[in-house]
């Protein structure tokens, strides 16, 4: 061997030794971080891909780690690709998106115990991510990286940060998710005024590991819109009540999404209403979506391209508040309007149930807001992966993103009761099957 061609050789060798201990290090990383590692096909579903688009029968999905490799007809495999991957029959299944609760509340008083037991149950029921939408960002933040890393069993937590007018923080609720430190002098619990520096309020806000910033209460509609402005300037998903209180619900316009749509039934009906507060509602009676104001408000929305996050769950059929009937008729006024609606519940299910608070959300939307099994399904998923600010990475099923996948047993688009009918729950492509989970009813909590 010539000079010239040994030290080809010693170079080559010299690249192969290094590529070698660059993979070593990056699989012992990858092992540290909690990653799903492998090739697995699931092979023989029908599709639901989170789309409008109609579901496909007989379909691989071919799952590389974490990600979404390839979506392709079951008679497409061939050798080539089957070798040394996982074979998964999930012949006579349904496979859709896994679901996401846009409107959940975890650490608004901290309980460990409580909070993994329902997140748990989240997962085994086909929950892959929830949004959390402010609390004790301490406490959040330890749960979400223990989800990240596979530590719990757990759907991926999005949590908020919230900053409101000073005088907001006052409520009890307040104290215990900043227990240890002042209320609104705290980054994940902020007080706003109009001598805030904004972009340091959203930065610190982003600082926190939030995925988005929550404007909760008593803020005029001035600085209502300066940090709606400002949160998009730097790239942050923004959240809002629909109403902050005393600003109106048009000043929440041109925020990623807001919450509560009988919000706007409020408004109509108490025009000058100067601060945040549940009690005192005014009288619903013979209101109804047709209403001048209500409809002016859904145009507005509409024009917006913000988000709507209905929480249907809240509104009851009894006592004096909002009925679950108008909240229904305002959301399919709004839904037909063009406005993207997400599934969020912003209510515990009972401890008994063994399945998660969103499927009664997606049940609502379908009975009382008039959707179809297959909207209501988009509401949980590609929707609400749009108001986290994470559509290009989940939401829908397709090759590049995570493998967040939920398998059912009989088919959703026919009854969207069958969303309970679940067989396993894939996350970042960990498997979580049912008929592992033992249900035992939740920890009494109190928030």
């Amino acid at each position: 061997m010539t000079l010239k061609y040994a030290a080809l050789a010693l170079s080559i060798a010299t690249l192969a030794a290094h590529a070698g201990t660059a993979n070593t290090q990056q699989d012992r990383l990858d092992k540290l971080n909690g990653k799903a590692l492998g090739r697995v096909i699931y092979r023989g579903a029908t599709l639901i891909d989170g789309t409008p688009s109609a579901p496909r029968a007989d379909m691989a999905v071919i799952v590389k780690d974490d990600r979404i490799e390839a979506i392709i007809p079951s008679s497409q495999l061939s050798p080539q690709l089957t070798g040394g991957a996982r074979m998964v029959d999930v012949s006579g299944q349904y496979v859709l998106p896994g679901l996401i609760d846009s409107h959940v509340h975890y650490a608004t008083n901290p309980d460990r115990p409580y909070a993994e037991a329902e997140l748990k149950r989240s997962i085994y029921g086909g929950v892959t991510g929830v949004r959390d939408m402010a609390g004790d960002a301490r406490e959040l933040a330890g749960l979400s990286r223990d989800a990240l890393l596979n530590r719990i069993p757990s759907p991926d937590i999005f949590y908020a940060s919230l900053v409101a007018g000073p005088s907001f923080f006052k409520d009890p609720r307040t104290v215990v998710a900043a227990l240890g430190a002042q209320p609104g002098a705290v980054p994940w619990l902020y007080a706003v005024d109009d001598q805030t520096s904004l972009p340091l309020a959203v930065a610190q806000a982003r600082g926190t590991g939030a995925t988005g910033m929550k404007i909760y209460a008593n803020l005029p509609g001035t600085l209502v819109r300066k940090l709606i402005a400002e949160s998009k300037a730097q790239h942050f998903p923004v959240w809002t009540h629909m109403q902050v209180y005393p600003a109106t619900p048009y000043d929440s316009l041109g925020a990623t999404a807001v919450s509560h749509a009988c919000m706007i039934a409020r408004h109509v009906r108490e025009t000058g209403k100067a601060a945040y507060g549940h009690g005192g509602e005014p009288s619903y009676e013979g209101l109804t979506a047709e209403d001048p104001g209500i409809k002016k408000y859904i145009a507005a929305l509409a024009r917006s391209g913000t988000i709507m996050d209905a929480t249907l769950s809240v509104y009851k059929n009894d006592g004096p508040h909002c009925h679950l009937t108008l909240a229904g008729d305002i959301t399919r006024a709004m839904h037909a309007a063009g406005v993207r609606i997400i599934a969020g519940t912003d209510t515990d299910n009972t401890g008994e149930d063994p399945y998660p608070a969103v499927d009664g959300e997606l049940e609502k939307l379908v009975r009382y807001a008039g959707f179809t099994p297959q909207q209501a399904i988009i509401a949980a998923t590609a929707n609400a992966a749009q108001a986290l600010g994470k559509q290009t990475e989940f939401g829908t099923l397709e090759a590049g993103k995570y493998a967040n996948m939920l398998f059912l047993q009989r088919d959703p688009l026919q009854d969207i009761a069958n969303i309970r009918a679940v067989v396993m729950t894939v996350k970042r492509g960990h498997e979580f099957a049912r008929s592992d989970y033992k249900f035992t009813p939740l920890p009494v909590h109190d928030d």
